[in-house]
């Protein structure tokens, strides 16, 4: 007849309610971690938005479509960005890239800018481009920035993975500790039982009592005593029984006498084939109880080889998705110069703009007067010659100063794209870095260092622009904020020479220096000496990745306190 087991029937009942307390608390916290995760990347549309709405607009007011189209593909290679919507004012779209779904699927608001409810696996955040010219605001046009379901659950996937992983794990451990539990506490101790009780004989009454080992506290103690007191009671009865049968032998002796004679040897030969027959069963114990205990340690070593197997898998794919955050950090990096020098150069440009405001809105003036002494028949030649000199001289410096600003902007735009691409092109190395050094003159002009720079005239390569556009932004910008802190007579010194079929670089500040053990760490990542300070620890490890990977070279730097720095970098490049 089949038996049904305790507990197994206990075990699985408890462990399905957690079992189902787990998927729902696993899929409470998938849930949570999706909006969470669709939260921040709607923060990070708004953010991207704020960073290049004044360029937008500005491009937009000014009709510069190259620029609104290089805009455009910036924002679309942000990883959080899959489509954007650019319209000018009249409501044309000017630029349309990625997944862009129809303004008219999402609700008209009145608002300047506003999220973007998730319709079909798209949402995102819209906003008014607004310019500021002469102290008025007019807008220009909108711009529409999209993201999808798949970005913010291809975000979330290592946490499903963590989440995921930590329940299994919990739920396993949970399944050996009952299952060890119960085996100690119930198993155990009624397979111990079990062989007690097949061992009982009725001529060792005293030795067939029950012995529990383990667990004295529990109900098997109570039934190891009613079990005892049963054998008792048949041993005083084996007792009576053997004092019946003295008085029939008394009575029949010479009976009892061969009769006894032959049940000793009877008794003799049965015990001995007892004996034998119940070491032939505790043999047979010991092998069971040992095949068990082998079972066991193997189902225990798949377990644990099984669970070293999928920790391998998760630090696998954490490793990987360090490594994907890095490479996701050091873009921003380069991004965050870029905004840097878009501050700076915007800051040089209004100047000699404002200038020419000025100069145009004073030669109006002079033509104004002009024109209302004609009218008037008042006009003498000494006037006429004076609008004529001073009109001359203003448009003089009308022309000079939107020179300048061509100048400014133009130097500004190169380096722009060279940063923001890996276009290879023909570039005169001392003219381009005259160039580099323009777009950082307003974070030089506080500091106010002695640049000179080393270089022939004749040397032009075939190389990636943007490679060397950012190493010397890099290497500048970290002079002036860690070498010349508190230093208002830095010194920088470029000295660039072509030795056979490789370009050397050294690059040498007079700033402060570094400790060995800083210059030890110099080109690890997150490694910086404005620890919360606004340093990222990318510069330099951005430098040496260009220069080692992009460029094929080599770089080193050495350095002493109070000695300034030093970089050396050989570079193979194609000599024109």
């Amino acid at each position: 007849m089949a038996t049904s087991s305790i507990s197994k029937s206990l075990l699985t009942n408890v462990l399905s309610v957690y079992f189902v307390l787990t998927l729902i608390v696993t899929s409470v916290q998938v849930v949570g971690e999706y909006y969470d995760t669709k939260n921040m990347l709607v923060q990070e549309l708004h953010n991207q938005q704020s960073t290049f709405s004044h360029s937008l607009a500005r491009s937009l007011w000014e009709y510069n479509t190259p620029q609104i189209e290089a805009i455009a593909d910036g924002l679309i290679n942000i990883p959080a960005i899959a489509g954007l919507v650019i319209r000018d004012d009249t409501g044309r779209i000017v630029s349309q890239l990625g997944r862009t779904p129809p303004l008219r699927s999402f609700p008209t608001i009145s608002a300047d800018s506003y999220e973007l409810p998730e319709r079909e696996g798209v949402f995102g955040y819209y906003s008014k481009l607004v310019f500021e010219f002469s102290g008025d605001s007019t807008q220009v046009g909108d711009v529409t920035l999209y993201t999808t379901r798949d970005i913010a659950i291809q975000r979330i996937k290592v946490s499903l993975y963590f989440i995921i992983g930590s329940a299994i794990v919990k739920s396993t451990f949970l399944i050996m500790l009952f299952s060890v539990a119960f085996h100690r506490m119930l198993n155990r101790p009624m397979r111990d039982l079990i062989n007690q009780i097949q061992n009982f004989r009725l001529d060792d009454l005293e030795h067939s009592k029950l012995h529990i080992r383990s667990l004295r506290n529990t109900e098997f103690l109570l039934l190891e005593r009613a079990y005892n007191q049963l054998v008792e009671n048949l041993k005083e009865y084996q007792e009576d029984l053997d004092r019946a049968q003295k008085q029939l032998i008394h009575v029949n002796q010479k009976l009892d006498e061969q009769n006894g004679i032959l049940e000793q040897e009877v008794a003799r030969k049965t015990s001995n084939l007892s004996r034998v027959l119940v070491d032939l069963e505790r043999q047979k114990n010991d092998l069971e109880l040992r095949q068990d205990t082998l079972e066991n340690e193997i189902r225990q070593r798949r377990i644990i080889e099984t669970d070293l197997r999928e920790i391998n898998t998760r630090l696998q794919e954490s490793l990987s998705a360090l490594e994907r955050t890095q490479d996701q950090l050091i873009e921003s990096e380069k991004m965050a110069s870029l905004g840097g020098l878009v501050a700076g150069i915007t800051h040089d440009v209004n100047t000699p703009i404002g200038i020419s405001v000025t100069a145009a809105t004073y030669i109006r003036d002079q033509l104004t007067e002009a024109e209302e002494a004609l009218n008037k028949k008042a006009l003498t030649q000494a006037q006429l010659t004076k609008v004529f000199k001073l009109s001359k001289e203003s448009l003089d410096l009308l022309e000079s100063n939107l020179a300048r600003a061509s100048d400014l902007i133009s130097s500004f735009k190169q380096v722009a794209v060279d940063q923001t691409s890996e276009v290879v092109r023909e570039i005169n190395i001392k003219d381009y870095l005259n160039g580099v050094i323009q777009t950082l003159n307003p974070r030089l002009k506080p500091f106010k260092p002695r640049l000179t720079i080393e270089c022939p005239d004749d040397i032009e390569i075939r190389c990636p622009a943007g490679a060397f556009a950012q190493i010397f932004t890099n290497l500048i910008i970290n002079s002036l904020i860690h070498g010349f802190e508190n230093k208002q007579d830095g010194e920088i010194d470029i000295s660039i020479k072509r030795k056979d079929d490789k370009l050397v670089i050294v690059y040498r500040d007079n700033g402060k220096g570094l400790t060995q053990q800083q210059l030890d760490q110099l080109f690890d990542p997150f490694f910086t000496t404005k620890v919360q300070q606004g340093g990222s620890g990318l510069g330099t490890h951005i430098i040496r990745n260009l220069v080692t990977q992009t460029l094929n070279g080599t770089i080193e730097a050495e350095s002493e306190v109070g000695q300034g720095l030093t970089y050396r970098m050989t570079l193979a490049v194609t000599f024109i």
